[in-house]
């Protein structure tokens, strides 16, 4: 991977495309295979379905998922026979609490023993994610569930009368044009999936006025991407005082939390609807915001239900999100802990959806990291994604122009990893600021027991920076 990162850094701009299309294509062919339209037309159906099929489903799906990894997946029929589990435990949902939580720890420790017998990694994709501690996490998905996912978003984005193809502008993380790029254009084209792409770093005052000219003769028909960066976009726009004469006429975001202030700052700068989603790379559950604000867990695919719950009021109630998904069977995830809190209501929801609703997701809330160049970044994911050598890491900023690492390292950890971590800093966060690490033995919880992946001491009151 890293000798094609260099190659693609030092590549003109129309071979960085022509890549970009090249990667697109692969991941269409991936996503979009004829499973996906068959989900798509089925999805628009089950939406509405009545509670009592709901439940039939989900419990159909549980017991299902369950077997299989009972009889296929190594690391499950261990765990479960450990826990005096039978091969039919799961007569009624309630059944799903007898079933061992799968903590974030096991995967990691066990994920090669997690495949199902029944694939062979070579009819496997490859996933890994950091999550919210900082910590790699690596899994595998098939492409049934990848069909599924993105028929799921795909629902969201079709009830608001986008079509499969309209072309789309997407705020991302991971970079697309080299940081070192001081010169438009700053974006790169996506040619099979008619998608443009821009990555968080180029987002600067200097730079706004070209990305303006860019989105005005585009025309795109809706934006997506990471809510802290389309802010951050929009922020500087209104504060330059200048206007997006050719606005998308949506934006949907995901992988963060789109806070409500982000929401309303977009929808004033953009004129256009704002609407999110929840779910996370692992796949194993997902939720969906309906037009009257709740988010409606998307039953077809996974099996959200709370742990540690807390009664609230008559009609809420908090805990823990589990998940346990109904599509990956190549690697499968049963009453996952994600690691996010969620604030549910047992009221019905006008939009006439009868699965759960979600008023709120809490676990999603991480500090900022201000960067010299006046930057807000709470994405550091890339971060982690090789770096299995860190049990656990938390970014701490006392100070301006200065960010720390607190690390709990592995046995195989070495200096290697220090100047790794600098680079990734420099070409993904910022080329000016200072990185030092700090080694523990155990990152400290919140009282609630929750870990905080990035911690910042900084009064973004007494600066002039870009914050939610």
């Amino acid at each position: 991977m890293k000798l094609i990162d260099a190659i693609y850094s030092n590549s003109p701009i129309h071979v960085q495309n022509l890549l970009c299309s090249i990667y697109g294509a692969l991941e269409k062919r991936k996503r979009f295979s004829n499973i996906f339209f068959e989900y798509q037309e089925w999805l628009e159906e089950s939406q509405y379905w009545e509670e009592q099929k709901i439940y039939d489903y989900k419990l159909r799906e549980l017991q299902k998922i369950y077997q299989h990894a009972y009889t296929t997946v190594p690391f499950y029929n261990d765990k479960y026979k450990k826990a005096g589990l039978s091969l039919n435990p799961i007569q009624d949902l309630e059944d799903a609490k007898k079933i061992p939580i799968l903590e974030k720890a096991e995967i990691r420790e066990h994920w090669k023993n997690m495949v199902s017998q029944n694939h062979s990694e070579g009819k496997l994709y490859p996933r890994q994610t950091s999550g919210s501690s900082g910590m790699a996490l690596d899994f595998y998905a098939t492409k049934r569930s990848i069909s599924f996912q993105w028929a799921l978003w795909w629902r969201l984005r079709q009830q608001y009368g986008v079509k499969f193809g309209d072309k789309s502008l997407s705020f991302i993380g991971k970079i697309t044009v080299p940081i070192q790029q001081s010169r438009p254009p700053f974006w790169r084209v996506n040619k099979p999936l008619n998608q443009h792409l821009v990555n968080m770093q180029h987002i600067k005052d200097e730079n706004i006025k070209f990305f303006i000219d860019y989105i005005d003769h585009e025309k795109f028909i809706f934006f997506s991407g990471y809510p802290s960066i389309i802010y951050s976009f929009c922020h500087i726009v209104e504060s330059l005082g200048l206007t997006v004469k050719n606005p998308p006429k949506f934006v949907f975001t995901g992988a963060e939390k789109l806070l409500a202030n982000q929401k309303s700052c977009i929808e004033r700068v953009l004129q256009c609807t704002v609407t999110d989603h929840y779910g996370f790379s692992e796949g194993a559950g997902n939720a969906t915001r309906c037009k009257h604000g709740n988010y409606h867990e998307d039953f077809e695919y996974g099996h959200l239900e709370t742990n540690q719950k807390t009664q609230l009021t008559t009609n809420t109630f908090s805990g823990e999100l589990l998940a346990t998904g109904f599509a990956n069977y190549g690697m499968p995830f049963i009453r996952y802990n994600v690691g996010d809190t969620a604030t549910w209501s047992t009221e019905k929801c006008s939009c006439g959806r009868n699965s759960s609703t979600i008023i709120n997701i809490d676990g999603r809330n991480e500090d900022f990291i201000i960067t010299p160049e006046g930057l807000t970044m709470k994405i550091h994911s890339y971060l982690f994604k090789d770096t299995k050598e860190i049990q656990e890491c938390q970014i701490v900023q006392y100070k301006l122009g200065e960010v720390v690492f607190r690390i709990v390292k592995r046995p195989e950890y070495t200096t290697w990893n220090e100047t790794h971590l600098k680079q990734k800093v420099r070409k993904w966060i910022s080329s000016s600021i200072e990185v030092s690490f700090e080694y523990v033995e155990e990152i400290e919880r919140t009282d609630s027991g929750k870990f905080k992946a990035v911690v910042s001491y900084i009064d973004i009151n007494s600066i002039n920076v870009i914050i939610d």
